[in-house]
């Protein structure tokens, strides 16, 4: 009992917070949730900021992490389409091939790699991905090949370190 009187203060805070604060805030309002795992509170909010502003990009960004979060790949695949419908970048692209991946999609996890190291070719998070997927379908050449970019890239040492001890065991 004490403890749903307690959620529902929780909830009131939220709300009230929400009702203050205007819809940059509130997009930061939201990743500061996620941040902190407050999972359902984010998706609460998101919701009503969906409803108000349907088309909003950045509500569909941040619904499609927070799903692929909570490990809902196919609706955060969704809402990464929608966002690719109205504004492309590197990252977003990054993003749905990670969430392709994580729902055993594999070609088109490639497919949304290769279409962001295809808008920035130094965007180096694509390459070690493509290395990994093209190391999974058993394609060594290519996998060598983009692990061989990745570390051409300008990424921490350590990582080019462990890049070439798969590049040596391959």
């Amino acid at each position: 009992m004490e403890k749903n009187n307690e959620q529902e203060k929780k909830q009131a805070k939220v709300q009230e917070n929400e009702q203050k604060q205007p819809f940059i805030d509130k997009i930061e309002f939201v990743r500061e949730l996620i941040a902190d795992c407050r999972f359902d509170d984010a998706f609460e909010i998101l919701g009503r900021m969906e409803e108000e502003e349907p088309d909003n990009f950045e509500v569909n960004y941040e619904l499609a992490r927070l799903q692929y979060e909570m490990g809902d790949y196919y609706s955060a695949i969704a809402n990464y389409e929608v966002v690719l419908e109205n504004h492309q970048s590197p990252i977003i692209f990054y993003n749905l091939g990670c969430a392709y991946e994580a729902n055993d999609e594999p070609d088109k996890a490639v497919s949304a790699h290769l279409k962001a190291i295809t808008m920035n070719e130094n965007f180096p998070y694509s390459y070690k991905k493509l290395g990994t997927l093209f190391l999974a379908r058993g394609d060594i050449e290519s996998a060598k090949e983009y692990f061989e970019d990745y570390i051409k890239l300008d990424i921490a040492e350590d990582e080019k370190e462990s890049v070439k001890l798969i590049l040596n065991r391959i």
